[in-house]
């Protein structure tokens, strides 16, 4: 048994025999020590199971991320690295499209589902597949200072906060997230972007394969 666990379960029990002893008249000399004890063993427990909370939710960040990678096309090794249409790029120090690349070529029926004229390009990279104009927004939000894996789990993540999902996405609640930002990531279920989504049940079901807890 996990040494906390015995530690909150001992002061607990510590507790119940001074309350035993104080109910029958008369503080015993060990009384105010063994109430010192069990109350902070119950401080100790709830504390710990915060931060047991917390743990859960950074998994389920991690793994609802992996989920949107699976749909995007980027869950290999070199993800982070991935353009759109499925060329990599070799350089972290800003998104290519900043660096010199001029995106890639939809399709005419896409770039009508996106909003846009026949013959527009996107600019998707990285492992969320973010565009230029997106990139440069949030980037100067969050202050980043260069595209590494770390930076764009830090946009993905904000993104995420910016359609109010991130909350549902921590505490499990995954089909309400996946709802709420599924017109960020072309993938998504019922994104409506022309482009192959992921069904509802396989996103989830990707979330779970990556340590995610389902609510």
């Amino acid at each position: 048994m996990d040494m906390r666990v015995i530690a909150i379960a001992g002061g607990a029990a510590l507790l119940l025999l001074y309350l035993l002893d104080d109910g029958q008249g008369g503080e015993s000399a060990n009384s105010a020590d063994l109430e010192d004890i069990g109350n902070q063993a119950l401080d100790y427990g709830s504390e710990y199971f915060s931060e047991v909370d917390e743990v859960i939710a950074q998994a389920n960040e991690r793994a609802f991320l992996a989920a949107i990678r699976v749909g995007e096309g980027t869950s290999a090794s070199n993800g982070y690295s991935v353009l759109f249409g499925g060329a990599t790029f070799g350089s972290f120090a800003d998104h290519p499209a900043l660096l010199g690349w001029r995106g890639g070529s939809l399709s005419d029926a896409m770039c009508a589902a996106a909003g846009f004229g026949p013959g527009c390009v996107s600019t998707a990279a990285g492992a969320f597949q973010i565009n230029k104009p997106t990139w440069v927004r949030v980037r100067g939000k969050l202050g980043l200072s260069d595209f590494s894996p770390a930076s764009q789990d830090a946009v993905a993540l904000e993104l995420i906060s910016e359609k109010g999902a991130l909350a549902d996405v921590r505490a499990g609640r995954v089909e309400i997230a996946a709802n709420k930002v599924r017109k960020v990531w072309a993938s998504l279920p019922g994104a409506g972007y022309g482009q192959g989504e992921v069904k509802m049940a396989a996103f989830v079901s990707n979330y779970a394969n990556a340590g995610g807890a389902v609510a």
